[in-house]
């Protein structure tokens, strides 16, 4: 049976109340100026009895749940077939009603068994109608004291009522921490106060003691409500103003790097192709934040084939030009050793720049190269001047830690993501950096995108011969797994059994490969000599393709959105038509079709990341937090989960206030 919490220790034993905190740990609540700001998921209204009257199913519908106030008239017994059960009857005075309980682990069957025949009792379930007699199927029993109470429910626990360390530890902070929660609150505004953080929130409450009343004791579900909505207020502004705190920098006069508009014009001249608009302003805004006596904190945002690489290139080959040091760090030696054969195809093979990797012997610095590489790079520049210009490409690939450390070297810090970054989204992920769109594509192509389930896949190697007929090349993409082994094991079982249907024509490229095996096979797939590439997810991280005219991704619901868009990207790199597969050889569920279904409804990058941050919420905005996805939260507020909508009004109003 749920229990309320028994009373706890009085506030000044901080040895009796640990204990109630330490469960908690795991949230990241460590002090009692914290429980109170985390926010409830719903409502337990506990104040409105019905009668069964009242609560009759309609159509042979289960009804919706209600609060009874019931009475035994026949003692509760097992019943060991087919599942074990307990049933007992009981009586409102004007209906019976049949209790049935399914016994699994969580089931108190003693305090069900302890009704007596004749003895009051009241649950929280639904009726229905079953063979002629009403029934309520594994109704949740209520404490007496429980009665004409609004309970708030911090934690999703099936069968579970006013129970958990949540809510009791909001109960104790409450009587004892209450005071101290809104004072620590309006500190983390950094010096706004009540009566301006209220007004900024848009919130007509008197104060904040009003609020978290409302939301944590709240008189009746709606008041709940009306509380809950204003803690999420509060919530957005505390991230619109973290955001704006973490933009604040100090000059570092040491990081100005003036590079003349003459000699961009000049790298710009000797490009195959004209830049887009987009990459024209990224280039110019990037300029222009090297010039200012603030260190650069950007970060260019553009779909996979939208030439983020030339936002990059042009200011790293002006600052080398100007005799300072440029690096550019990348998520694999693949994408590195690309990088470095377009700067030398595009602005000479005499250019200085050189790759480096984990298998990069001796590193001579003495003639300045622009440095290209991996991680291997953070050790070797260990004791070197920052870098005037230190880019890190597809970021996301890098935890929160190397991020920092990054920043830490580097004078101007650019990064490049192929994850598109809406403006509101912007505010939330990289509220401490500028940000530069790119939208415009430099090629035309469409690319068609489908979810195929398993008994479609005869379709995949129909589709796949018609590509290679019209002289196009298909990628088949197999998720990597914690098994290093396990990951080798299926890249290889797939390349044999494509390899039988396709016979000389099929590579294949994966993590456990040594360096140079994986150099060797990504040149025979570039070349045209392979026509098939059986990969694991490297190619989400840069191999280009050129002829890649189809990519079929199998397991498609162990990836989330952006790595699925970056997948498709890689498709139809020069322009034309291309196709993307999302193979299911299994059944997933709801959410993970519905993921799925974003993709396939949302080709433009922008709009697909705004509609699964609708779909599944904001990273972790913690400046230290490891999690780079999931639920957002501002630096106080825990237990939510804000949506584009909520950031973006509390974003509007704050601009217009300033």
């Amino acid at each position: 049976m749920p229990q309320p919490p028994e009373t706890l220790p009085i506030a000044g034993s901080k040895a009796a109340e640990r204990p109630v905190l330490d469960r908690l740990k795991r949230m990241g609540i460590t002090a009692w100026h914290e429980p109170l700001l985390c926010l409830p998921k719903s409502f337990l209204d506990f104040s409105q009895v019905a009668t069964l009257k009242q609560a009759l199913p309609r159509a042979d519908v289960v009804s919706e749940s209600h609060l009874f106030t019931l009475v035994v008239t026949e003692k509760a017994c097992i019943v060991s077939q087919p599942k074990t059960r307990l049933i007992l009857n009981a009586t409102d005075g004007m209906l019976t009603v049949k209790i049935v309980v399914f016994i699994h682990p969580g089931i108190d069957v003693a305090a069900w068994k302890e009704l007596e025949e004749g003895k009051k009792f009241h649950v929280r379930g639904s009726l229905q109608n079953w063979n002629g007699m009403l029934q309520m199927v594994s109704p949740d029993l209520i404490e007496p004291k429980m009665i004409g109470t609004v309970v708030p429910v911090y934690e999703k626990r099936r069968g579970v009522v006013a129970d958990g360390a949540i809510y009791d530890a909001t109960r104790h902070a409450l009587e004892h921490h209450f005071e101290d929660t809104i004072k620590n609150l309006i500190a983390s505004f950094h010096g706004l106060s009540e009566p301006d953080i209220l007004r900024r929130a848009r919130l007509k409450a008197p104060t904040i003691a009003v609020i978290l009343k409302a939301a944590h004791a709240p008189s009746s579900e709606d008041e709940g409500l009306r509380g809950l909505a204003a803690m999420r207020r509060l919530a957005a502004l505390s991230i619109v103003e973290n955001a704006k705190r973490m933009k604040q920098r100090c000059p570092v006069p040491d990081s100005v790097v003036q590079i003349p508009p003459a000699l961009i014009a000049e790298l710009i001249n000797k490009l195959p192709h004209p830049l887009t608009g987009d990459q024209k302003q990224a280039i110019r805004e990037i300029v222009d934040d090297m010039a200012s006596p603030l260190p650069m904190r950007r970060v260019v945002s553009g779909d996979v084939g939208s030439g983020k690489t030339f936002t990059i290139m042009i200011p790293a080959l002006a600052v080398h030009r100007l005799g300072l040091r440029a690096v550019i760090l990348t998520p694999n030696s693949l994408l590195a050793d690309q990088f470095v054969k377009e700067c030398k195809e595009y602005f000479g093979q005499d250019t200085n720049v050189i790759a480096v990797t984990s298998g990069t012997k001796k590193l001579d610095l003495t003639s300045n190269p622009i440095l290209v590489g991996t991680t291997a790079l953070l050790t070797r520049l260990k004791g070197e001047k920052p870098p005037a210009f230190f880019c890190v490409d597809e970021e996301q690939k890098m935890s929160v830690g190397q991020k920092v450390e990054l920043t830490d070297l580097a004078s101007n810090y650019l990064q490049a993501t192929a994850t598109p970054i809406p403006r509101t989204t912007a505010l939330i992920t990289h509220g401490a950096m500028n940000v530069s769109l790119i939208r415009e594509m430099p090629v035309k192509k469409v690319i068609k995108s489908f979810i195929v389930t398993a008994g479609e896949s005869r379709r995949l190697y129909e589709h796949t011969r018609n590509v290679l007929d019209a002289g196009g090349q298909v990628a088949i993409v197999y998720p990597i797994v914690d098994d290093e082994e396990q990951e080798k094991r299926s890249v290889v079982a797939a390349f044999a059994d494509w390899d039988r249907r396709f016979p000389g024509l099929v590579g294949m490229v994966h993590g456990q490969m040594k360096e140079q095996e994986k150099l060797d096979a990504v040149a025979a797939l570039k070349s045209g000599q392979k026509r098939i590439a059986i990969v694991s997810s490297v190619i989400e991280i840069g191999l280009t393709l050129g002829e890649l005219r189809s990519l079929i991704v199998v397991n498609a619901d162990r990836y989330g959105t952006s790595t699925l868009h970056q997948l498709r990207g890689r498709v139809a790199r020069r322009g034309g038509t291309g196709y993307f597969f999302m193979f299911l050889p299994e059944t997933v569920k709801p959410e993970a079709m519905q993921r799925l279904q974003l993709v396939v409804d949302h080709a433009d990058g922008f709009t697909l990341s705004e509609k699964d941050a609708e779909l599944r919420g904001y990273g972790d905005l913690f400046e230290d937090a490891e999690r780079q996805s999931g639920n957002s939260r501002s630096t106080v507020f825990r237990c939510i989960d804000l949506t584009p909508t909520e950031i973006h009004a509390a974003a509007s109003f704050e601009a217009k206030a300033a």
